[in-house]
């Protein structure tokens, strides 16, 4: 409502202004004299702009967070390692190597072929009858003792030492560092005969005990990793492929094409970040109101990081679910979920900023329910002294601020607590002391009027 001499009063907080000049009040930001074209224009245009700088936010995020895990090796072995703690991703390990070593020794020939040798008149049964049997008995037994094997500490800190050796030459391949790989034809590969065959050696005394002789798997070094298939069939004596031990990465033709892509990603990554906080700045000088549009855009970022929680999870679902077989979905479900979690707390530091700025500056702009609250604070009307339990916790909060304070400590040593339950409990710790201060002040205030 306005009059003659240009004073208006706010619609919402009742404030009057009196400079016809302004055309939203300063306390709450209504239009007090309906919106210019051109501040109408600067609106819209600064709304676009939080739009596109939530949707930049929100790709940089996950592409942040997905180079991180891919490209960095720490980050990828921090993030996939624990999963061998997994029980379902231990029971799928030893079902593999169990079965990779019955291939690769041949044991069921090497039973038939013993079995052969032997008078069928000394057997109830046809000694080719009992091949498959015996075979599946020793694979049992095989698989036991792998089980045993994969749960130690030793196998533990090879599978870290794997995954760090394994990334790290695949990284270095796709950046052009090729000195731990090689190119043979029209394909790339990276040796990990090393790693197998430590895993081989870790399960020496099961074999031994198995195939009943001695089993010595040799140490494989740089200096002679070309002849360990050789040393392996030698000790084993069965015929390995001359490519045991070594994964195809790329064909050779591809690999100039991922190498690009994995520069391209590196610089992308750097371009959102720049672009994210372009399209901020762009979208705040645009706006006449500036507040309500960091108020945006943290709701806005809140909003996307939310999103971006929720398609983790069904993607995740979405994975586990084109996996066969029971002991197969349970151990990639464990790593995945590894996986998905890492980029959930990832996200969960971005969503509490991004709420953090919001609730911020929504507060700024000092809504006429915190005026009001304020006002009450410093004329001593929100807390009555009157009221016992006030006074008492007045006289009190000295004590009460040790008690909260100490609580907190124990909370914060004992509990096992994620970013986000740890910014809670600061927080909650710091608004209890600010109250009891309060309230200790307004005691002792009231006694010395007194």
């Amino acid at each position: 409502m306005s009059d003659q001499d240009g004073r208006v009063a706010c619609e919402r907080c009742g404030r009057v202004e009196t400079d016809p000049s302004v055309s939203f009040c300063p306390s709450c930001g209504t239009p007090l004299r309906g919106e210019p074209a051109r501040q109408k224009l600067r609106r819209r245009l600064a709304g676009l702009f939080v739009f596109l700088t939530v949707l930049s936010l929100v790709v940089t995020v996950v592409g942040a967070w997905a180079r991180a895990v891919a490209l960095d090796t720490d980050r990828f072995v921090a993030t996939v390692g624990p999963a061998i703690d997994d029980p379902s991703v231990q029971q799928a390990l030893s079902v593999r190597l169990t079965d990779r070593v019955m291939e690769g020794l041949q044991v069921e020939d090497r039973v038939a072929s013993a079995l052969s040798g032997l008078d069928s008149g000394d057997l109830p049964i046809s000694p080719a009858l009992l091949a498959s049997p015996i075979a599946d008995g020793i694979r049992t037994v095989l698989l036991k003792r792998t089980e045993q094997a994969i749960a130690s500490d030793a196998v533990r800190t090879l599978w870290y030492d794997v995954l760090a050796r394994a990334h790290a030459q695949a990284i270095a391949l796709l950046r052009g560092d090729t000195t731990n790989a090689t190119i043979e034809g029209d394909a790339v590969y990276i040796n990990l005969l090393p790693f197998i065959n430590d895993a081989l050696a870790s399960l020496e005394p099961q074999l031994s005990e198995i195939f009943n002789r001695t089993i010595d798997v040799p140490t494989i070094t740089a200096e002679n990793v070309t002849q360990a298939v050789g040393l392996l069939e030698q000790q084993f004596g069965v015929d390995l492929p001359d490519d045991f031990g070594q994964i195809k990465v790329f064909e050779s033709d591809a690999l100039p094409a991922a190498q690009a892509a994995v520069a391209a990603t590196d610089r992308l990554i750097y371009a959102l970040a720049a672009l994210t906080v372009v399209l901020a700045v762009v979208a705040l000088v645009l706006s006449p109101r500036r507040l309500r549009t960091t108020l945006w855009l943290g709701l806005g970022a809140a909003i996307g990081l939310v999103i971006v929680r929720r398609l983790a999870l069904r993607l995740d679902d979405a994975i586990v679910e084109r996996v066969s077989g029971e002991t197969n979905q349970a151990a990639v479900g464990a790593v995945t979920g590894d996986v998905f979690q890492d980029l959930r707390n990832f996200t969960t530091l971005m969503l509490i900023a991004a709420i953090v700025v919001g609730v911020g500056a929504y507060l700024a702009g000092r809504p006429p329910w915190l005026r009001r609250t304020i006002s009450r604070a410093s004329d001593g009307t929100l807390a009555p002294l009157e009221t016992g339990p006030v006074r008492w916790i007045g006289e009190h909060a000295t004590v009460l601020q040790a008690v909260t304070v100490t609580l907190g400590a124990l909370v914060l040593f004992f509990a096992n607590l994620g970013w986000a339950a740890l910014l809670i409990v600061l927080v909650l710790v710091a608004a209890a002391w600010l109250t009891l201060t309060y309230l200790r002040e307004r005691v002792s205030g009231s006694a010395g009027v007194a």
